[in-house]
């Protein structure tokens, strides 16, 4: 439960107190927590935005109640399409490359009802079961992390690697550390970027609110917080009349890090309703999941090369094909 009190001297509306405190969310954001009576005044359901706060008052958000609307189970048949979506792209003795399916989560959420690559793999390669950090939280526990050595969001599609031992997952796990692992994606955005290429290096910290979202600090040395580093890398391939296709190296692995880096300078992505806002809530035209796609991996693993592309996924190519098309100058 996130609580804090008002302590100006002046009443204020509850939906724009919560807007001030919590720079990271938007109006509309608040206004449908209240709705959905997840907003509480000292001890009480808020039941309109417009409600008064005044000096003294505890404001709490039931983010106990939030955080079940992000962990929905799915049913049996949404689970076998998942299952034959999922594609074995290279088989190694030490890991696998698989191009995951938009839709389906990497490991499991604190729900147990939850579905994930890791239970689809582990029917298929049961020694993974165990290969995991050895130091993880009791929450990480929770979520059956097996041969996870880095991850690609549930509505993400592409590439993922898997260790299938541990001596693999000690050796991934320490490129990703070192920053030795290529990692390119596919991403279509809102709006036309002034620079054909640039890179975003705003630090990338939990929301205060919703520990589901994260946020960049355009000030973090102004505002005191302790920096985490984030550094995305954007080449513009193509222009359509609205939007613009653009290839990106994230050169770090914050989580949703081009989702929040793309909003951050004004350019979200197309789909993703998290971040992109009321514009992507109410596009008709606009996707079911964020136009994003993992197109490409590469490492060196015991003193080979290796590197692998995911097409780009069935629903995104369709997507692009309605688009009107403009050229680069």
């Amino acid at each position: 439960m996130f609580k804090t009190q008002y302590h100006q001297e002046l009443p204020i509306r509850i939906d724009k107190f919560l807007v001030t405190f919590l720079t990271d969310v938007s109006r509309e954001y608040v206004q449908d927590l209240i709705h959905n009576q997840l907003v509480l005044k000292n001890g009480s359901i808020v039941k309109k935005p417009k409600e008064l706060v005044s000096r003294g008052d505890i404001i709490e958000v039931n983010t106990i109640e939030l955080k079940k609307q992000h962990f929905a189970s799915i049913s049996q048949e949404e689970k076998t399409n998942l299952y034959n979506k999922v594609k074995i792209i290279f088989e190694h003795k030490d890991f696998l490359i698989i191009d995951k399916p938009a839709g389906l989560l990497v490991h499991k959420t604190n729900n147990p009802e939850s579905y994930s690559l890791v239970d689809i793999i582990l029917k298929q390669y049961p020694e993974i079961r165990g290969v995991r950090d050895k130091h993880q939280s009791k929450e990480a526990e929770l979520q059956e992390r097996d041969g996870i050595v880095h991850r690609i969001d549930k509505d993400t599609s592409g590439i993922i690697i898997m260790a299938r031992n541990q001596e693999a997952f000690e050796i991934f796990k320490q490129l990703f550390q070192d920053r030795k692992v290529y990692k390119e994606y596919i991403c279509l955005v809102r709006g036309h970027l002034r620079e054909p290429h640039g890179n975003i290096t705003y630090p990338i910290i939990r929301s205060k609110l919703d520990h589901t979202k994260r946020v960049a600090v355009m000030n973090a040395k102004q505002s005191g917080i302790k920096e985490r580093t984030a550094h995305t890398e954007y080449w513009v391939d193509h222009e359509y009349s609205e939007s613009s296709l653009l290839r990106v190296v994230i050169h770090t692995g914050r989580t949703h890090q081009i989702r929040v880096h793309m909003k951050a300078i004004g350019h979200p992505i197309i789909g993703d309703i998290l971040y992109g806002g009321k514009l992507e809530a109410q596009d008709t035209n606009s996707l079911p999941r964020q136009f994003l796609h993992a197109h490409k991996i590469a490492f060196t693993y015991k003193g080979k090369e290796y590197s692998f592309i995911s097409d780009l996924a069935q629903d995104l190519n369709k997507y692009i094909a309605s688009l009107q098309y403009t050229y680069l100058q």
